[in-house]
Protein backbone atom coordinates (compact mmCIF):
# COMPACT_ATOMS: atom_id res chain seq x y z
CA UNK A 1 0.00 0.00 0.00
CA UNK A 2 2.67 2.02 0.56
CA UNK A 3 4.30 1.94 -2.89
CA UNK A 4 1.04 3.27 -4.49
CA UNK A 5 0.59 6.84 -5.82
CA UNK A 6 -2.11 8.95 -3.82
CA UNK A 7 -2.97 9.75 -7.73
CA UNK A 8 -4.31 6.08 -8.51
CA UNK A 9 -7.41 5.73 -6.62
CA UNK A 10 -6.74 1.65 -7.55
CA UNK A 11 -9.99 -0.62 -8.09
CA UNK A 12 -13.09 0.89 -7.48
CA UNK A 13 -16.42 -1.47 -7.13
CA UNK A 14 -19.59 0.28 -6.66
CA UNK A 15 -22.38 -1.75 -5.29
CA UNK A 16 -25.40 -1.63 -7.51
CA UNK A 17 -28.34 -1.35 -5.18
CA UNK A 18 -29.61 2.21 -5.83
CA UNK A 19 -28.89 1.95 -9.50
CA UNK A 20 -31.96 0.45 -10.61
CA UNK A 21 -33.02 3.53 -11.93
CA UNK A 22 -31.97 6.78 -13.39
CA UNK A 23 -35.41 8.73 -11.70
CA UNK A 24 -34.13 7.73 -8.29
CA UNK A 25 -32.03 10.40 -6.45
CA UNK A 26 -29.40 7.69 -5.99
CA UNK A 27 -29.64 6.41 -9.12
CA UNK A 28 -28.89 10.16 -10.75
CA UNK A 29 -26.25 10.87 -8.34
CA UNK A 30 -24.71 7.57 -9.20
CA UNK A 31 -24.69 8.40 -13.12
CA UNK A 32 -23.50 11.92 -13.05
CA UNK A 33 -20.78 10.63 -10.56
CA UNK A 34 -19.98 8.17 -12.91
CA UNK A 35 -19.86 10.09 -16.03
CA UNK A 36 -17.37 12.58 -13.72
CA UNK A 37 -15.15 9.89 -12.67
CA UNK A 38 -14.51 8.79 -16.83
CA UNK A 39 -13.50 12.14 -17.49
CA UNK A 40 -10.82 11.93 -14.81
CA UNK A 41 -9.59 8.09 -15.76
CA UNK A 42 -11.43 6.32 -13.00
CA UNK A 43 -14.21 4.28 -14.54
CA UNK A 44 -15.44 2.09 -11.38
CA UNK A 45 -16.62 -1.37 -11.87
CA UNK A 46 -20.29 -2.46 -10.89
CA UNK A 47 -21.16 -5.72 -8.67
CA UNK A 48 -24.92 -6.58 -9.67
CA UNK A 49 -26.17 -7.90 -6.49
CA UNK A 50 -29.33 -6.53 -7.68
CA UNK A 51 -31.06 -7.55 -11.14
CA UNK A 52 -32.30 -5.21 -13.77
CA UNK A 53 -29.89 -1.80 -13.28
CA UNK A 54 -30.85 0.78 -15.39
CA UNK A 55 -29.43 0.24 -18.71
CA UNK A 56 -26.78 3.33 -18.74
CA UNK A 57 -24.74 1.29 -16.15
CA UNK A 58 -24.62 -2.04 -17.71
CA UNK A 59 -21.50 -1.22 -19.43
CA UNK A 60 -19.60 -1.24 -16.32
CA UNK A 61 -21.02 -4.16 -14.08
CA UNK A 62 -18.84 -6.67 -13.52
CA UNK A 63 -19.44 -9.98 -15.57
CA UNK A 64 -22.02 -12.72 -14.20
CA UNK A 65 -21.00 -15.77 -13.13
CA UNK A 66 -23.85 -18.46 -14.03
CA UNK A 67 -26.16 -18.81 -10.99
CA UNK A 68 -24.43 -15.96 -8.96
CA UNK A 69 -27.13 -15.03 -6.85
CA UNK A 70 -28.41 -11.28 -6.50
CA UNK A 71 -31.68 -9.69 -4.66
CA UNK A 72 -34.13 -6.53 -5.39
CA UNK A 73 -34.75 -7.42 -1.11
CA UNK A 74 -32.08 -5.04 0.82
CA UNK A 75 -30.91 -7.44 3.28
CA UNK A 76 -30.48 -10.18 0.84
CA UNK A 77 -28.97 -7.61 -1.80
CA UNK A 78 -26.34 -6.19 0.89
CA UNK A 79 -25.18 -10.63 1.77
CA UNK A 80 -24.61 -11.04 -1.92
CA UNK A 81 -22.48 -7.84 -2.31
CA UNK A 82 -20.19 -9.60 0.79
CA UNK A 83 -20.01 -12.40 -1.39
CA UNK A 84 -19.22 -11.09 -5.01
CA UNK A 85 -16.45 -8.48 -2.54
CA UNK A 86 -15.38 -11.84 -1.49
CA UNK A 87 -15.09 -13.41 -4.65
CA UNK A 88 -13.32 -10.62 -6.35
CA UNK A 89 -10.85 -10.25 -3.99
CA UNK A 90 -10.06 -14.13 -4.09
CA UNK A 91 -9.23 -14.02 -7.61
CA UNK A 92 -7.48 -10.27 -7.97
CA UNK A 93 -4.27 -9.05 -6.38
CA UNK A 94 -3.97 -5.83 -4.85
CA UNK A 95 -6.42 -3.53 -2.55
CA UNK A 96 -9.88 -2.62 -3.92
CA UNK A 97 -12.42 -0.24 -2.24
CA UNK A 98 -16.13 -0.58 -1.95
CA UNK A 99 -18.11 1.99 -2.56
CA UNK A 100 -21.96 1.78 -1.64
CA UNK A 101 -24.07 4.66 -2.64
CA UNK A 102 -27.53 4.10 -1.22
CA UNK A 103 -26.62 5.52 2.46
CA UNK A 104 -26.44 1.38 4.14
CA UNK A 105 -24.91 -0.88 1.92
CA UNK A 106 -21.27 -1.50 2.93
CA UNK A 107 -20.64 -5.26 3.50
CA UNK A 108 -19.41 -6.47 6.76
CA UNK A 109 -16.77 -8.42 5.31
CA UNK A 110 -13.05 -7.70 6.98
CA UNK A 111 -10.15 -8.18 4.86
CA UNK A 112 -6.72 -6.74 4.80
CA UNK A 113 -7.06 -6.18 0.85
CA UNK A 114 -11.13 -4.29 0.97
CA UNK A 115 -11.28 -0.69 2.17
CA UNK A 116 -15.11 0.47 2.03
CA UNK A 117 -16.63 3.69 1.35
CA UNK A 118 -20.19 4.81 1.94
CA UNK A 119 -22.47 7.60 0.74
CA UNK A 120 -24.94 9.11 2.58
CA UNK A 121 -27.71 11.36 0.88
CA UNK A 122 -30.02 11.87 3.92
CA UNK A 123 -31.25 9.97 7.32
CA UNK A 124 -35.11 10.49 6.32
CA UNK A 125 -36.16 6.82 7.01
CA UNK A 126 -34.86 7.41 10.48
CA UNK A 127 -36.47 10.75 10.94
CA UNK A 128 -40.05 9.94 9.59
CA UNK A 129 -40.05 6.44 11.13
CA UNK A 130 -43.77 6.52 11.23
CA UNK A 131 -43.49 7.37 7.44
CA UNK A 132 -41.84 4.79 5.64
CA UNK A 133 -42.92 0.75 6.15
CA UNK A 134 -41.92 -1.13 9.33
CA UNK A 135 -39.88 -3.14 7.97
CA UNK A 136 -38.03 -0.49 6.34
CA UNK A 137 -37.97 1.21 9.25
CA UNK A 138 -36.30 -1.80 11.19
CA UNK A 139 -33.78 -2.81 8.80
CA UNK A 140 -32.18 0.53 9.01
CA UNK A 141 -32.23 0.83 12.58
CA UNK A 142 -30.43 -2.09 12.57
CA UNK A 143 -28.16 -1.78 9.44
CA UNK A 144 -27.18 1.53 9.56
CA UNK A 145 -24.93 1.62 12.85
CA UNK A 146 -23.54 -1.24 11.22
CA UNK A 147 -22.61 0.23 8.08
CA UNK A 148 -21.12 3.40 10.23
CA UNK A 149 -18.95 1.05 12.19
CA UNK A 150 -17.84 -0.55 9.06
CA UNK A 151 -16.98 2.25 6.66
CA UNK A 152 -13.98 3.70 6.26
CA UNK A 153 -15.06 6.84 5.03
CA UNK A 154 -18.48 8.36 4.57
CA UNK A 155 -19.49 10.60 2.29
CA UNK A 156 -22.27 13.34 3.11
CA UNK A 157 -23.73 14.96 0.15
CA UNK A 158 -25.18 18.11 2.87
CA UNK A 159 -24.00 20.03 5.69
CA UNK A 160 -27.40 18.93 7.30
CA UNK A 161 -27.06 15.38 6.67
CA UNK A 162 -23.42 15.03 8.00
CA UNK A 163 -24.51 17.07 11.28
CA UNK A 164 -27.87 14.30 11.52
CA UNK A 165 -25.33 11.57 10.86
CA UNK A 166 -23.56 12.82 13.63
CA UNK A 167 -26.32 13.24 16.21
CA UNK A 168 -27.82 9.70 15.55
CA UNK A 169 -24.55 7.80 15.19
CA UNK A 170 -21.48 9.25 17.22
CA UNK A 171 -19.51 6.69 15.52
CA UNK A 172 -19.45 8.67 12.23
CA UNK A 173 -17.41 11.44 13.52
CA UNK A 174 -13.61 11.32 12.40
CA UNK A 175 -15.18 9.30 9.38
CA UNK A 176 -17.56 12.05 7.35
CA UNK A 177 -16.23 14.30 4.27
CA UNK A 178 -18.98 16.76 3.06
CA UNK A 179 -19.10 16.48 -0.65
CA UNK A 180 -22.24 17.57 -2.08
CA UNK A 181 -24.15 16.84 -5.29
CA UNK A 182 -22.95 18.39 -8.30
CA UNK A 183 -24.40 21.46 -10.14
CA UNK A 184 -25.61 21.14 -14.02
CA UNK A 185 -23.96 24.06 -16.01
CA UNK A 186 -25.85 27.44 -16.14
CA UNK A 187 -28.19 27.86 -19.00
CA UNK A 188 -29.19 31.15 -19.92
CA UNK A 189 -33.19 31.69 -19.08
CA UNK A 190 -36.10 32.09 -21.72
CA UNK A 191 -37.07 35.87 -20.82
CA UNK A 192 -40.17 35.08 -22.58
CA UNK A 193 -42.14 33.05 -20.36
CA UNK A 194 -45.50 34.33 -18.70
CA UNK A 195 -44.50 34.40 -15.21
CA UNK A 196 -47.06 31.21 -15.01
CA UNK A 197 -45.85 28.02 -14.95
CA UNK A 198 -44.84 25.84 -11.94
CA UNK A 199 -42.81 22.62 -11.81
CA UNK A 200 -42.06 20.02 -8.98
CA UNK A 201 -40.25 16.92 -9.83
CA UNK A 202 -41.08 14.41 -6.68
CA UNK A 203 -41.92 10.72 -6.50
CA UNK A 204 -45.07 9.80 -4.03
CA UNK A 205 -43.89 9.45 -0.45
CA UNK A 206 -46.26 11.06 2.73
CA UNK A 207 -43.40 13.72 3.29
CA UNK A 208 -42.55 14.41 0.06
CA UNK A 209 -46.46 16.03 0.60
CA UNK A 210 -47.53 15.98 -3.08
CA UNK A 211 -51.11 16.20 -1.62
CA UNK A 212 -50.26 19.82 -0.64
CA UNK A 213 -50.38 20.79 -4.42
CA UNK A 214 -53.87 20.85 -5.25
CA UNK A 215 -54.87 22.36 -2.08
CA UNK A 216 -52.37 25.57 -3.32
CA UNK A 217 -53.03 25.71 -7.21
CA UNK A 218 -56.51 26.57 -5.68
CA UNK A 219 -55.39 29.67 -4.22
CA UNK A 220 -53.73 30.49 -7.20
CA UNK A 221 -54.75 32.37 -10.21
CA UNK A 222 -56.63 30.88 -13.21
CA UNK A 223 -53.64 31.62 -15.70
CA UNK A 224 -51.38 29.38 -13.57
CA UNK A 225 -50.57 25.82 -14.59
CA UNK A 226 -48.53 22.79 -12.29
CA UNK A 227 -46.58 20.41 -13.67
CA UNK A 228 -45.79 17.80 -11.71
CA UNK A 229 -43.49 14.98 -12.45
CA UNK A 230 -43.62 11.85 -10.34
CA UNK A 231 -43.86 7.85 -10.35
CA UNK A 232 -46.98 5.79 -10.53
CA UNK A 233 -47.76 6.39 -6.43
CA UNK A 234 -47.76 10.24 -7.27
CA UNK A 235 -49.67 9.93 -10.23
CA UNK A 236 -52.52 7.47 -8.59
CA UNK A 237 -52.68 10.17 -5.75
CA UNK A 238 -52.80 13.40 -7.38
CA UNK A 239 -55.27 12.58 -10.50
CA UNK A 240 -58.08 12.50 -8.98
CA UNK A 241 -57.70 16.11 -8.87
CA UNK A 242 -60.00 17.66 -11.38
CA UNK A 243 -58.48 20.83 -11.88
CA UNK A 244 -57.16 21.03 -15.93
CA UNK A 245 -54.24 23.38 -14.81
CA UNK A 246 -52.56 20.46 -12.95
CA UNK A 247 -50.51 18.56 -15.27
CA UNK A 248 -48.91 14.82 -14.22
CA UNK A 249 -46.01 13.63 -16.03
CA UNK A 250 -44.22 10.26 -15.19
CA UNK A 251 -40.89 8.50 -16.69
CA UNK A 252 -40.18 11.11 -19.44
CA UNK A 253 -37.07 11.34 -21.32
CA UNK A 254 -34.40 13.26 -20.31
CA UNK A 255 -35.14 15.89 -23.12
CA UNK A 256 -38.25 16.22 -22.56
CA UNK A 257 -37.25 17.25 -18.43
CA UNK A 258 -34.58 19.70 -19.57
CA UNK A 259 -37.58 21.65 -21.50
CA UNK A 260 -40.07 21.37 -18.36
CA UNK A 261 -36.76 22.93 -16.66
CA UNK A 262 -36.49 25.87 -19.02
CA UNK A 263 -39.95 26.54 -19.51
CA UNK A 264 -40.81 26.78 -15.94
CA UNK A 265 -41.28 30.07 -13.60
CA UNK A 266 -40.73 28.73 -9.80
CA UNK A 267 -39.64 25.37 -8.90
CA UNK A 268 -42.14 24.21 -5.83
CA UNK A 269 -40.76 21.53 -3.93
CA UNK A 270 -42.97 21.20 -0.56
CA UNK A 271 -41.14 17.84 1.12
CA UNK A 272 -40.39 18.82 4.79
CA UNK A 273 -37.11 17.20 4.59
CA UNK A 274 -34.45 16.47 1.59
CA UNK A 275 -30.87 15.46 2.00
CA UNK A 276 -30.32 17.73 -0.69
CA UNK A 277 -32.77 17.61 -3.58
CA UNK A 278 -31.19 17.58 -7.60
CA UNK A 279 -34.43 18.58 -9.52
CA UNK A 280 -33.81 22.05 -6.93
CA UNK A 281 -30.36 22.64 -8.87
CA UNK A 282 -31.14 21.76 -11.53
CA UNK A 283 -33.87 24.24 -12.11
CA UNK A 284 -31.63 26.67 -10.51
CA UNK A 285 -29.45 26.31 -13.13
CA UNK A 286 -32.03 27.41 -15.64
CA UNK A 287 -32.31 30.54 -13.56
CA UNK A 288 -35.52 29.37 -11.68
CA UNK A 289 -36.16 30.24 -8.32
CA UNK A 290 -37.03 27.78 -5.82
CA UNK A 291 -39.83 27.64 -3.38
CA UNK A 292 -39.32 25.14 -0.79
CA UNK A 293 -39.56 23.72 3.28
CA UNK A 294 -36.90 25.10 5.57
CA UNK A 295 -35.23 22.97 8.24
CA UNK A 296 -33.13 20.12 6.24
CA UNK A 297 -30.47 20.17 3.01
CA UNK A 298 -32.49 21.79 0.48
CA UNK A 299 -31.63 24.99 2.58
CA UNK A 300 -28.15 24.64 1.60
CA UNK A 301 -28.44 23.87 -2.07
CA UNK A 302 -31.25 26.63 -2.75
CA UNK A 303 -29.53 29.66 -0.45
CA UNK A 304 -30.62 33.27 -1.87
CA UNK A 305 -31.98 31.64 -5.45
CA UNK A 306 -35.36 31.34 -3.72
CA UNK A 307 -37.81 30.87 -0.19
CA UNK A 308 -38.14 28.47 2.09
CA UNK A 309 -41.27 28.58 4.08
CA UNK A 310 -41.74 26.92 7.56
CA UNK A 311 -43.06 23.10 7.94
CA UNK A 312 -46.31 24.27 9.42
CA UNK A 313 -47.39 26.86 6.88
CA UNK A 314 -50.65 26.34 5.12
CA UNK A 315 -51.95 26.28 1.38
CA UNK A 316 -52.47 30.27 1.33
CA UNK A 317 -49.28 30.74 2.86
CA UNK A 318 -47.66 28.90 -0.05
CA UNK A 319 -49.96 30.86 -2.53
CA UNK A 320 -48.94 33.73 -1.37
CA UNK A 321 -44.95 32.91 -1.44
CA UNK A 322 -45.61 31.22 -4.91
CA UNK A 323 -47.59 34.63 -6.27
CA UNK A 324 -45.11 37.00 -4.83
CA UNK A 325 -42.05 35.24 -6.40
CA UNK A 326 -43.82 34.71 -9.93
CA UNK A 327 -44.26 38.58 -9.19
CA UNK A 328 -40.54 39.44 -9.47
CA UNK A 329 -38.76 40.76 -12.44
CA UNK A 330 -35.96 39.38 -11.87
CA UNK A 331 -36.51 35.71 -11.19
CA UNK A 332 -33.30 34.53 -13.09
CA UNK A 333 -30.81 36.92 -11.26
CA UNK A 334 -32.18 35.55 -8.17
CA UNK A 335 -30.00 32.67 -9.26
CA UNK A 336 -26.92 33.84 -10.58
CA UNK A 337 -25.14 34.00 -7.52
CA UNK A 338 -25.95 30.64 -6.55
CA UNK A 339 -25.22 28.96 -9.57
CA UNK A 340 -21.43 30.76 -9.44
CA UNK A 341 -20.18 29.64 -6.16
CA UNK A 342 -21.87 25.58 -6.77
CA UNK A 343 -19.59 22.84 -7.69
CA UNK A 344 -19.60 21.35 -10.78
CA UNK A 345 -20.04 17.10 -11.19
CA UNK A 346 -16.21 17.49 -12.09
CA UNK A 347 -15.10 19.23 -8.81
CA UNK A 348 -17.48 16.66 -7.31
CA UNK A 349 -15.17 13.85 -9.03
CA UNK A 350 -11.79 15.16 -7.80
CA UNK A 351 -12.66 14.94 -4.42
CA UNK A 352 -14.01 11.61 -4.34
CA UNK A 353 -10.94 10.81 -6.51
CA UNK A 354 -8.87 12.00 -3.78
CA UNK A 355 -11.25 10.76 -0.96
CA UNK A 356 -10.62 7.05 -2.49
CA UNK A 357 -6.78 7.61 -3.10
CA UNK A 358 -6.37 8.76 0.89
CA UNK A 359 -8.10 5.82 2.19
CA UNK A 360 -6.53 3.06 -0.06
CA UNK A 361 -3.56 4.77 1.03
CA UNK A 362 -4.42 4.75 4.80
Amino acid sequence: MSGRSKADPGVILWDGFGLQSLYSGVGRHAWELLQALKRQAVSPRIIPSVPALDAPFLPNILPKTIGWPQSRIKPWALFWLGQWTQNFLREHEGIAIVHGLSNYNVPTLKSSKLRKVLTVHDLIPILQKEEVSAALGLYLRYQLPRAVAAADAIICVSHWTEHTLHEFYPASHGKTVMIPNGWPHPREKNLKNKGSELLTISRHESYKRLDLIPKVLRHLPPQVRWTVVTDEGGLDALKADADSRLILKTRISEHEMQDLHAAADLYVHPSRLEGFCLPAAASISHGVPVIFTRGSGIDEVVGEAGMGLLPGDDARRWSAAIEELLSSTDRAGLCRARNTAAMSWDDVAARTRALYGDVLNG
